[in-house]
């Protein structure tokens, strides 16, 4: 078959074996950048609005802003000269629940269109009261204690698959430039690292995390007193008591990880938060740039009294990669993927190997058709035996590219809408993944076009 002229914007690049399980690594308008630290890359597309407010503006005189108190600003949180980072606080939003922002200015003007847009759904969801306990009868879950696991999430009902369970609204979300991390060189010499990968040496006798800790602690502390319901934050599970302030604590063990305007943030939505982690869970967090919203989104049917769970590092991962992944949370998995025996474990770590293996295998250029068909039909196989529904998305708009580039249009559009069908299920459907497919789309269906007009 001839090659088509037309190009895709999906393109590969090499990547390492811990980033095929992170998410597939190419060059296009894909931007499923995100886990919780947890998942997997959540993005929002830029919305922008003209209104910069920070401290050196009287917010209460420009008209349909959401802000309730003064920002307050720093430059101490940037590399970049004279760039402001504020706290930005809405008493109001989520019915009275209230949402901060720490970000810089521009960020914070273009969320103000999403702000807005949150509110149509506050008075729809019931399941959201100032007191966590609150439970009502018509919700499909609910929130309990779970023997060695503290606060959990389980069904009340049968859930169906791709089920919306819960939408959840943000009470913190974060500029990843307030948690700088601090690394090590070969001599010993501690540097603090930026999110934008700038090392500086740290003074002699001086710990960048006690600094780091301290320099911010004035923010959060505004963030989280700016609350309307502090005890919505307050009551979620910390893992380093005592080293920092509550809420960066809050944070760094409970936040989601997404691009928010261009910049990389952690959210903070708690009663997803409280959702338990399992290496094979039975749903997944889906954030929505234009509301700010995460909802949570069955991948398979889930009975009544069975526990609501979600991943928090990537999924498709073998057994001591996930065991490394999950020290950050402190705790050994219990799920039934990690306590299955051994022989159970060992097979599912093999299909996940393999998975890697075909993939590198169908990416070659030197990779015939007829061994790429067989190939795909194993891919698809394996990957539904380890219940990797939610990375479909991104497995189909491979295939995409690969028939493509193979001269087989017609298979592409398959995958290509099928790619498209699981992506508007679990990723943002006004996000770079969900765009750039609809636009490969277009390609291949022009491409079909015109290869139909001239057999005609």
């Amino acid at each position: 078959m001839a090659k088509p002229t037309y190009r895709l914007a999906f393109k590969f690049s090499p990547i390492l074996w811990s980033f095929f399980f992170l998410t597939i690594n190419h060059v296009s308008a894909l931007q499923t950048t995100c886990p919780n630290p947890l998942l997997s890359p959540l993005s929002a597309a830029p919305k922008q609005s003209p209104l910069l407010v920070d401290d050196e503006s009287d917010s209460f005189d420009i008209p349909n802003l959401p802000w309730t108190h003064q920002p307050l600003c720093s430059t101490s949180f940037s590399d970049i000269p004279g760039e402001k980072f504020c706290v930005f606080s809405s008493a109001s939003y989520n019915l009275g629940a209230g949402v901060s922002f720490l970000t810089t200015p521009e960020t914070a003007a273009g969320l103000v269109v999403a702000i807005d847009r949150a509110a149509d759904h506050w008075l729809e969801r019931r399941h959201f009261k100032p007191q966590e306990e609150f439970q009502h009868p018509d919700l499909p879950y609910a929130i309990i204690s779970i023997p060695g696991k503290g606060k959990g999430v389980i069904a009340t009902r049968k859930i169906s698959r791709f089920e919306t369970i819960m939408r959840a609204f943000p009470a913190v979300i974060a500029d990843n430039a307030f948690f700088p991390r601090e690394e090590e060189d070969e001599a010993g010499v501690k540097f603090k690292v930026t999110e934008g990968g700038t090392r500086k040496a740290t003074p002699a006798g001086e710990s960048v995390r006690a600094k780091g800790f301290v320099k911010g602690r004035k923010y959060y502390q505004r963030a989280l007193e700016q609350l309307g319901d502090r005890q919505r934050v307050l009551n979620l599970a910390r893992s380093r008591k005592g080293e920092m302030h509550v809420l960066e604590d809050v944070i760094r063990t409970n936040a989601f990880g997404m691009t928010v305007n261009g910049r990389d943030c952690k959210g903070l939505y708690p009663e997803i938060a409280r959702m338990n982690h399992a290496c094979d869970p039975n749903a997944f967090p889906r954030f929505t740039s234009n509301d700010l919203v995460m909802s949570a989104i069955a991948t398979r049917d889930i009975m009544p009294g069975e526990e609501i769970t979600i991943s928090y590092i990537p999924l498709g991962m073998p057994t001591s990669y996930r065991a490394k992944s999950l020290g950050n949370w402190h705790f050994n998995c219990t799920c039934a993927l990690c306590t299955a025996p051994a022989e159970a474990r060992d097979a599912s770590d093999s299909r996940r190997e393999r998975l890697m293996e075909l993939f590198y295998a169908m990416q070659d250029s030197e990779t015939q058709y007829d061994a790429l068909v067989d190939w795909t039909r194993e891919f698809i196989e394996l990957a539904q035996v380890e219940r990797l529904i939610t990375k479909i998305g991104e497995y189909y708009q491979v295939f995409m590219k690969l028939y493509y580039d193979k001269g087989d249009p017609e298979s592409a559009k398959k995958y290509g809408e099928a790619a498209l069908y699981f992506a508007e299920i679990f990723s943002d459907p006004e996000g770079g993944f969900c765009t750039s497919l609809r636009e490969d789309l277009q390609v291949v269906e022009k491409v079909l076009a015109e290869s139909k007009a001239k057999s005609g």
